[in-house]
């Protein structure tokens, strides 16, 4: 009885996790039971499991949004639930609601009759939540590692398919490598300081003189096994051949929710644990991170043709824009970080939607520019969402991203960075070029055949209105966003 007073906080903060748990089993059970009989009857099993991850994703929007217990420490602090923690998860939570409402159709055009890929989703949506949660270098590194053994299975999900196998198989190579840096990092921390604990590496490093060179050794390695995972350059080598590799609806998956989680360990770890070395380390080399992928962000994209890998390269210079945000130290600089991310995060949905529509009617093995000609002519007000959403990566006001992109500016220009910002600009305008070539190719191309274009899913066609929707009130009032993302940037700071 003691024992379970002693973790009743615990145990009622984690009330979503545990039902994300308990749902994998029942997931499981149901494609098991259910698996056999459709594959007598040569019937799908993908509408129900839709239904049934949608409706477990819906009830967990509701866990996390009434969780009781706020701002405490759980399970002897290996765990954490704050302002930050909360948000961010209902974020991944609506981000893989919005990946399984416009996956059935593909599944079924592809003919992936597999009900396993509905558990992965489960799965990864427990990782992220986990992550998110983290507040010991030990669970952030088990977490991490869940959550990528999960991807490389995924990104190997067309059996049929080389290129499939080769991306699984250099995500999986690269990946372990990523994360025995991160494992050998804490291993370090651990030696110098004697506990992997965030809270207590904040207490040992608040007033500390001078560390040693293991210390700032073990650090890189955190944050570059942490890099990797974002796709940072100089660590971007695998991103593009996995999103092209990988099936789209992977890519979509890949391409906008793990970033968020992701950066939530990035700012405990810089913000929370080791803020003191900020004038002496963070700033120069988040700084320098920054810059290096906003410049292969924008030379590599400027000579692609296939659709998935100029989407991963402009992913690489958009973790560049995070990075720079990074490097301010101030609490403005964390609300453009988490502002940014939320404006990325809706952006990257809806064009991977439009990538995965592309796919269902392209008969290329690869989506190359030539698959985009024709489209605003069949589905005009698509068309302008598209290119409206194109506009907003580019940076164009008064679109969400011009003001993302601002927020990072003010904060660079207000550290006294006054070259990375204008190198920041250069590289903006000159990644800018190929957001413009994809337009063109929209209006302008004239095709020798009339393509087809199928018309969207349900489940598709209402993630695109509501994101176009937020995007329009977003430019009709900003403050709400604003307001949000400060609320969050100050509760992870106090």
């Amino acid at each position: 009885m003691k024992f379970s007073l002693l973790f009743q906080n615990d145990t009622v903060a984690f009330l979503p996790e545990l039902f994300l748990a308990i749902s994998i089993l029942v997931i499981l059970l149901h494609g098991s039971f259910l698996g056999l009989s459709a594959a007598a009857l040569y019937t799908y099993l993908t509408p129900s499991m839709t239904r049934l991850t949608s409706i477990i994703l819906f009830i967990s929007v509701f866990l996390v949004v009434n969780n009781p217990i706020e701002s405490q420490t759980l399970w002897n602090s290996i765990f954490i639930t704050d302002h930050l923690s909360i948000w961010l998860k209902l974020f991944v939570v609506l981000g893989l609601l919005v990946c399984v409402s416009v996956s059935e159709a593909y599944m079924f055009s592809v003919r992936l009759r597999a009900f396993e890929f509905f558990f992965f989703i489960i799965s990864i949506c427990l990782s992220l939540c986990l992550l998110i949660s983290s507040y010991d270098l030990l669970s952030i590194y088990l977490n991490m590692e869940f959550m990528s053994l999960i991807f490389y299975v995924l990104a190997t999900w067309k059996k049929n398919s080389y290129f499939s196998a080769e991306a699984g198989l250099k995500y999986f190579i690269l990946g372990s490598v990523a994360s025995v840096f991160f494992l050998f990092g804490a291993s370090l921390i651990y030696f110098s300081m004697g506990t992997t604990n965030l809270g207590s590496l904040s207490l040992l490093t608040e007033n500390i003189a001078g560390c040693s060179p293991l210390f700032y050794l073990g650090l890189i390695c955190l944050i570059s096994a942490l890099l990797f995972k974002l796709g940072s350059a100089p660590y971007h080598m695998w991103i593009a051949d996995v999103y092209e590799g990988a099936p789209t609806i992977v890519s979509l998956i890949f391409a906008s929710v793990p970033k968020l989680a992701i950066f939530v360990v990035v700012l405990r770890l810089v913000y929370t644990s080791f803020w003191c070395l900020f004038p002496v380390f963070w700033e120069d080399f988040f700084c320098l991170c920054g810059l290096f992928s906003l410049f292969i962000g924008c030379v590599c994209g400027l000579g692609e043709t296939k659709i998935k890998r100029l989407l991963a390269f402009s992913s690489v210079g958009h973790v560049g824009f995070l990075c720079l945000g990074l490097a301010s130290g101030s609490v403005e600089g964390i609300q453009s970080v988490l502002f940014y991310l939320l404006i990325y995060m809706l952006t990257a949905l809806f064009l991977w939607i439009y990538a995965l529509h592309l796919d269902l009617t392209s008969d290329n093995s690869f989506l190359t520019f030539s698959d985009v000609i024709g489209l605003v002519r069949s589905s005009p007000v698509y068309g302008l969402g598209i290119v409206l959403m194109i506009f907003s990566l580019a940076g164009v006001p008064p679109l969400g991203g011009f003001f993302a992109k601002l927020n990072i500016f003010v904060g660079v220009i207000d550290s006294s960075y006054y070259i990375v910002a204008l190198l920041a600009v250069l590289t903006s305008a000159i990644s800018a070029f190929y957001y413009l070539r994809l337009i063109k190719i929209f209006y302008f191309e004239k095709a020798e055949n009339w393509f087809y274009f199928a018309p969207l899913t349900k489940g598709a066609a209402s993630c695109v209105v509501i994101i176009g929707w937020i995007v329009i009130f977003f430019m009709l009032s900003p403050n709400l966003f604003y307001l949000l993302t400060y609320k969050i940037a100050i509760g992870l700071m106090i």
